[in-house]
């Protein structure tokens, strides 16, 4: 039980760390550490275990920049690394959501290693523009990116003030006025 507590203590760390960076020292990020995070993306739960999500991990300059160009956001350029959850539309009977849950384990385990991450939404308008980019077929989807890196300041993470318990139901949603 006690070893389960720590492990739980673990993984609400994390989650309480979790904060939206996107400024980034220029250090590496380890293989080893990126390997880990795409291990933690490939376990996420997915729509009837159909596992149709695949990764495009991105470090060249120049394809940083050209997604910087046509999405705006200057830590996007600045990001050690980038990685691109897509998703076989074909396949996935849930494919937002899928991207969604993958996404967030990124976010968990990035934290866990030290790094930080956000997620940059891709607008449908710009989706076929990064598509086209990235060589991503045309039964693949993509919704955002997530850079990736050493954090270049450190965020407050979240503490027990920032828990709601009126935003917590139980048994149907309890109208308040």
């Amino acid at each position: 039980m006690l070893r389960y507590n720590l492990y739980l203590n673990d993984i609400l760390r994390a989650i309480k760390n979790r904060r939206s960076i996107r400024n980034y020292k220029k250090d590496l990020v380890p293989e080893s550490y990126v390997f880990d995070i795409l291990k933690a993306a490939v376990f996420a739960p997915n729509s009837h275990h159909n596992r149709s999500i695949e990764f495009i991990v991105i470090k060249d300059q120049k394809t940083k920049n050209r997604l910087y160009l046509l999405l705006g956001q200057g830590y996007l350029k600045q990001a050690p690394l980038l990685i691109a959850p897509v998703i076989n539309i074909k396949k996935s009977t849930s494919p937002i959501q899928d991207i969604s849950v993958a996404s967030e384990n990124i976010f968990i385990q990035a934290t866990y290693l030290g790094l930080g991450a956000a997620w940059k939404n891709i607008k449908p308008h710009q989706i076929n523009k990064v598509k086209k980019v990235l060589c991503i077929p045309s039964n693949f989807l993509i919704i955002n990116l997530i850079p990736l890196g050493y954090p270049k300041a450190k965020r407050r993470p979240h503490t027990d003030k920032d828990f709601d318990f009126k935003k917590i139901h139980y048994d149907f949603f309890n109208k308040r006025s």
